[in-house]
């Protein structure tokens, strides 16, 4: 009887330990999905998407967290600072990544040393868009109009050095127009701005301006795209009308901390990628105006690396027109 009752306590003791490793298995902390913008925006509603495909495809759990400021750079800061062994990952626009480096002259990195590139996952062009109150129906309605009332020439962005501010500046200089750029800490303040009437125009991606244009609150006047955007065909692209240089398509991509292994980078790939062929999240980010855009890891570590030279190479000239 002895032997039983030693037996059956050696056998609750080993339940207990295995019950005990099985809580501690399952209070693994969450990765964290940093992005850059306030919440609101386009990028913030396709991380919430992500973050959510990817809880549902495996018990590691991802949650999203904002960190707006600095065009996206308190973002990549945190990817920086991070310790060895944080679950961390940031998603940003790849002006961010790529242009903001060569424009802000406090802070500068390097994408080959300081971070390691993950996974692309959507595409999309910008957009130029005003209130209704301008009362301006063409691009070319808007310029006429700014030219002749300073009240009209102000036009809100995510941020300094961003590829909307590239747009803005382009516009303004081959227009004569003398726009005035307005930085926000994300698109959603900039675009509630336009929509208040409290600032006249907004330069944000297409996706995060069409809700507004669909339901009149923003007329959507000009994309940047090498062709019109699927979404608003009826809008003609900058390059139509005349304007040079500005043909840029953007993508958003997920980053992660220079000590992650290449193994666990290829992993975190795999998974993205899995999750953007998901008809669920497919269908998300193209109901939004994103084109779903996996790629490898390496594919992707070369696309980084290759833009980050081609604007180094595009606004080397620019002195401190984009300077932050």
């Amino acid at each position: 009887m002895a032997s039983n009752l030693l037996g059956r306590l050696l056998l609750g003791v080993a339940l207990a330990t295995c019950g005990i490793g099985g809580v501690a298995a399952a209070a693994e902390p969450p990765t964290r999905l940093v992005v850059g913008f306030q919440a609101g925006g386009g990028l913030d509603s396709v991380a919430r998407a992500l973050a959510d495909a990817l809880s549902r495809s495996s018990e590691r759990r991802v949650i999203v967290e904002n960190r707006p400021g600095a065009s996206g750079m308190i973002a990549i800061d945190a990817l920086r600072n991070a310790a060895a062994g944080d679950n961390l990952l940031i998603i940003l626009p790849s002006g961010s990544i790529t242009m903001t480096p060569h424009t802000n002259r406090h802070f500068s990195y390097d994408p080959e040393r300081d971070l390691v590139p993950v996974a692309r996952v959507a595409t999309y062009a910008m957009g130029v868009a005003v209130s209704p109150s301008v009362g301006a129906d063409t691009l070319q309605g808007y310029v006429e109009r700014a030219r002749g009332n300073e009240a009209l020439r102000a036009y809100g962005t995510a941020g300094v050095g961003l590829s909307p501010h590239f747009v803005g500046v382009g516009l303004s200089q081959q227009a004569h127009a003398d726009l005035i750029h307005v930085p926000y800490r994300g698109a959603g303040p900039a675009i509630n701005d336009a929509v208040g009437g409290q600032i006249p125009a907004v330069i944000s991606t297409v996706p995060s301006l069409l809700a507004m244009t669909r339901d009149g609150r923003l007329k959507l006047l000009a994309t940047s795209g090498s062709e019109r955007d699927p979404n608003t065909p009826q809008v003609p692209t900058l390059r139509e009308l005349g304007f040079k240089g500005l043909d840029i398509e953007e993508w958003f991509g997920v980053l992660a901390p220079s000590g992650m292994s290449e193994e666990a980078a290829r992993d975190w790939n795999e998974r993205i990628n899995a999750a953007l062929e998901s008809e669920g999240l497919r269908k998300i980010l193209l109901d939004q105006g994103f084109v779903p855009a996996p790629m490898p890891q390496a594919e992707f570590r070369a696309l980084v690396n290759e833009d980050y030279r081609r604007w180094q190479e595009v606004l080397k000239d620019t002195g401190d027109t984009f300077a932050n």
